[in-house]
């Protein structure tokens, strides 16, 4: 649902913080959640509340215990005036949390807002992929209680790792704030041109309790348990309004996965201190996560034929494919919001990340074939694709003399561990790969990779609400994120079966980093922000306007003692730092119509523009094809809506365009004369443009219908090195005009929500929810031949003779296509370079797509008072039900070249590794009928 407005001040009192608890509480905590998003200044005029669905006052007349009337009068005036301008922003609580239930991750449960489109490989948080408004979850900021949790190393880029867990789950969150294209500087944070996605903790309420819960469900699912909450602990550090309170709560959720062998294990650990002083106006806030996420992926999106053959959700066994993560996430964020006077507040954050991640991906030696020839694996042509080393052929790059082997620093040598006719490297094998000229992938078809990172910061923050002059209110705020993440080079170990030996003998590359702070070869970057943003209020209260500006400034270090440099022929130390600024300006103007005419109270009409920017990953600092490293792409918002909220009936609708400058661009040559070679540039451009709507009706006190809807149109405007999906799982070129693939044309949810108390018996509660999504229509992608048609841009290498006329790929046969002649020798020509260039690069398909699906999910809860149990205070059944009607579909499909089923031949050993497959087919299937049955008990 849409919300009508996106501002959250930054110091609540606990006087208005009341425990929901029961259905009264929660109704007096949403009169509080909408007067911090009420964007009207009508402190008594009814609205719908996004999270709970239900009609409140937006200032209760009693709120809290202990709490004092000029005290609870200075804390709503504060929140009143600290409210944000509308704009597109959409907000999800407690119903929306509820409804995605135990197999969702803190990402699928944004697909119930406009314009947000997701898909996953299992239950829980298990590899999650979005867009918002065709802009990939990877480029878009995410946020836990305003401290930046993306990768700030590396934001836009994907690495197949820590795709199993997460930062914090849906357990630990109360609700999120999706603000789509450019948000407001206060909550636009760092390394975005998608927009920020804003998440808060689960917070102690003032009553106290203990929860146990136990839940069985599909795929021998299994989570269990506990949540206790302190309420006000009246003592020596304070008592009624200033009491602290304390939350703990753990789960542990256990699955066999809908897909075959994607097994996983996640552990979440969250402690919560909260501790208001200033009687309430002020408060100090700590908060400890600690998450796990052991398990498997799939080692690459299955071959259709495979599914066709085993099953939708078929999958390898994990002894002929795999890919096992195990992930270890640490949160600490310490934050202070100080009440100095009606005029003044101030704020300070200070937060801790950390983050171990491992990827196991083995595959078993026979499923390696040269020249295209089919293995125990292959269905109808189609192999499967390991993504290490053996699965790219790059066989010859390991051993003495090659690239990956150096005395003093990386030795392995797979050829040396793992002779041919061991039990590892079958002699007839070995023979294959011998005549074929190709080198056999011994030693080299198992990979793990073990990374760390830090992340530590501060975000200082000041609110100044200006005495009001001739009728003007002005509300200033200003603040700061000062942060630095630091990261060791990943350290790769390599063999021939799973659970590779971390022994240095198997290290091939990385090493360790010093303490904390203490730099000694990897990646690292620091950043420097500052906003300054200024409300307005004119025309008695009716004209708010917004101006902003964020600063950004980045210090960026990629340090190497020894690292393969292409144009030099060897390996060479290697040091690349860089500084990046940016200056990104912000405004927003929105007119109520209430003074205008009574019939159009509740009317607010707004228009917002504004930048971002997203600062290249460190690791493009590498020796570069194209020159230097790239600098920040840049997002220009443009944006305008009306929104109309009543007691009964909230309707809004949007028109957006987003434009993306400077736009990443990447190749890496996997053959021919440039094997090796990296290109990293900013040549790229994208445009995102479309409608969105949105509307909830309360019906009745018990009965509430809500949907919204949005049409997206994202496509390239220039032609570029990419990664062209939306999981840059698959790089080639983004043709200009082409659509952006995985991103569907139309999107809608709907559905209808229920809740009426005393339905069985006097005091109990029942809630039912139902939820359609739609998906329509997505571009998917194809792999093209080396003797494809494509225009010159950038970094390819220029096509002899006249330019090419038009644009994009000329259809041709996808492989087969024979070499320039030459490439064989010891100094080939340009054209061999583009063939190679060219072979099995990703594009998009204009015969594919995946069709429109829909689904439906059903959540039915029913609380029931236990009087009869004096120990118990109540006990809470849920029954959550998701693809209602059981609609089979795919997610994520595409058509590839496979490389790990070819090899270079004698006659053009350095032409290409992709002209020998057949073309296939790759899909992730969609969440089958899903059934998940929780009972709790309350202490």
């Amino acid at each position: 649902m849409l919300a009508t407005a996106c501002g959250l001040v930054a110091a609540l009192a606990p006087s208005l913080a009341v425990a929901a608890d029961t259905p009264d509480a929660a109704q007096t905590t949403t009169q509080v959640a909408q007067l911090n998003n009420n964007t009207a200044t009508r402190p008594t005029s009814n609205q719908i509340s996004p999270r709970s669905g239900t009609i409140s006052n937006a200032i209760p007349p009693d709120v809290g215990r202990g709490a004092t009337e000029d005290i609870v009068v200075r804390a709503q005036r504060r929140l009143l005036k600290e409210k944000n301008s509308p704009s597109a922003v959409t907000e999800l609580g407690s119903k929306q949390i509820a409804a995605t239930g135990t197999s969702g991750s803190i990402f699928s449960v944004l697909r119930q807002a406009p314009s947000v489109n997701l898909y996953q490989q299992g239950i829980g948080d298990n590899a999650p992929e979005l867009t918002i408004r065709g802009v990939r979850g990877l480029e878009v900021a995410t946020t836990l209680d305003d401290v930046p949790t993306q990768d700030l190393l590396a934001p836009g880029s994907s690495y197949l790792q820590n795709n199993i867990g997460s930062f914090f789950s849906l357990d630990q969150i109360d609700g999120v704030s999706i603000y789509p294209g450019v948000a407001y500087p206060n909550k636009n944070t760092f390394g975005t041109i998608g927009g920020t996605i804003s998440y808060s903790t689960k917070r102690p309420s003032n009553d106290y309790y203990v929860d146990v819960f136990g839940e069985i469900g599909s795929f021998q699912t299994y989570k269990e348990g506990f949540a206790v909450n302190s309420g006000s602990l009246d003592g020596p550090l304070g008592s009624g309004d200033n009491a602290p309170k304390v939350l703990l709560q753990y789960s542990n959720l256990q699955t066999a996965g809908y897909i075959d062998n994607t097994s996983a294990r996640y552990n979440n650990l969250e402690f919560a201190f909260d501790k208001p002083y200033d009687d309430g106006l002020s408060k100090f806030q700590a908060t400890f996560l600690y998450n796990t996420g052991t398990g498997y992926d799939e080692n690459e999106p299955v071959p259709v034929p495979y599914l066709n053959r085993n099953g939708l959700y078929s999958n390898y066994n994990t002894s002929t494919s795999q890919d096992f993560e195990q992930n270890q996430f640490l949160t600490v964020i310490l934050k202070d919001d100080t009440y100095i006077n009606d005029y003044l507040s101030v704020g300070l954050t200070g937060f801790y990340l950390h983050n171990n991640n491992s990827s196991d991906t083995s595959a078993n030696i026979n499923v390696f074939q040269p020249s295209g020839d089919a293995s125990y694996a292959t269905v109808n042509g189609a192999s499967p694709f390991i993504n290490n080393s053996a699965g790219f052929g790059l066989g010859g790059l390991f051993g003495p003399g090659t690239p990956n082997y150096l005395p003093g620093k990386y030795v392995y040598n797979p050829f040396g561990e793992y002779p041919v006719g061991s039990k590892y490297c079958p002699a007839a094998l070995a023979a294959k790969f011998a005549a074929a000229g190709g080198t056999i992938p011994c030693g080299l078809n198992s990979q793990l990779t073990i990374g760390v990172s830090d992340t530590y910061g501060i975000q200082p923050r000041a609110t100044i609400i200006a005495p009001q002059v001739f009728g003007i209110d002005n509300t200033i705020q200003i603040g700061a994120l000062i942060a630095k993440e630091v990261s060791p080079t990943n350290k790769n170990y390599y063999g021939a079966t799973s659970n590779v030996a971390q022994t240095a003998d198997n290290l091939s590359a990385g090493y360790p980093v010093g303490p904390l702070g203490a730099f000694s070869g990897g990646t690292q970057r620091t950043i420097y922000q500052g906003y300054f943003q200024d409300k307005i209020d004119l025309l008695d209260n009716t004209l708010h306007i917004t101006p902003g500006l964020t600063v950004e400034g980045t210090y960026s270090d990629l340090t190497d003692s020894a690292i393969y440099d292409f144009a030099a022929g060897g390996f060479t130390p290697f040091k690349q730092k860089k500084w990046d600024r940016d200056y990104l300006p912000f405004f927003n103007i929105a007119y109520d119509f209430d003074k205008i005419l009574p019939a159009l109270k509740g009317l607010t009409a707004y228009g917002s523009t504004g930048q971002s920017a997203l600062f290249a990953p460190v690791t493009d600092f590498t020796p570069n094809g194209d020159g230097a490293a790239p600098g920040a792409s840049i997002v220009h918002l443009y944006e305008g809506g009306v929104k109309y909220n009543t007691p009964k009936l909230l309707l809004s609708v949007d028109y957006f365009y987003q434009k993306v400058d400077r736009d990443f661009g990447f190749y890496g040559s996997q053959s021919g004369p440039t094997a090796g070679q990296t290109i990293y540039n900013n040549d790229g451009q994208r445009e995102f443009k479309g409608v969105e709507g949105a509307a909830t009706w309360q019906v009745t006190p018990d009965v509430q219908l809500f949907a919204n809807g949005s049409h997206v149109l994202a496509k390239y405007l220039k032609e570029d090195f990419a990664f062209v999906t939306v999981a840059q799982d698959q790089y080639g070129i983004a043709l200009r005009g082409a659509p952006v693939t995985g991103v569907p044309d139309w999107l809608s949810t709907f559905g209808a929500d229920y809740s009426h108390k005393s339905t069985l018996r006097e005091g109990d509660l029942f809630e039912a929810r139902v939820t359609g999504l739609y998906t329509g229509k997505q571009a998917t992608t194809y792999d093209i031949s080396g003797n494809a048609t494509v225009s010159n841009f950038p970094g390819l290498v220029p096509a002899i003779g006249t330019a090419l006329p038009g644009t994009g790929v000329i259809p041709g046969a996808l492989i087969g296509g024979l070499p320039p002649t030459g490439c064989q020798g010891s100094n080939p020509p340009p054209a061999c370079t583009r063939f190679a260039q060219l072979s099995g690069a990703t594009v998009y398909d204009p015969n594919g797509g995946i069709s429109p699906f829909a689904t439906f999910n059903l959540d039915l809860n029913y609380t029931l008072p236990t009087p009869f149990f004096p120990m118990i205070k109540r006990l809470k059944f849920d029954l959550n039900i998701q693809n209602l009607f059981d609609a089979r579909f795919y997610q994520y499909f595409y058509k590839q070249v496979s490389p790990s089923a070819c090899t270079p031949t004698k006659s053009n050993p350095v032409a290409s590794q992709y002209n020998c497959s057949p073309s296939f087919a790759d899909a992730i299937p969609g969440q089958p009928f899903s059934m998940f049955f929780t009972v709790s008990a309350r202490f």
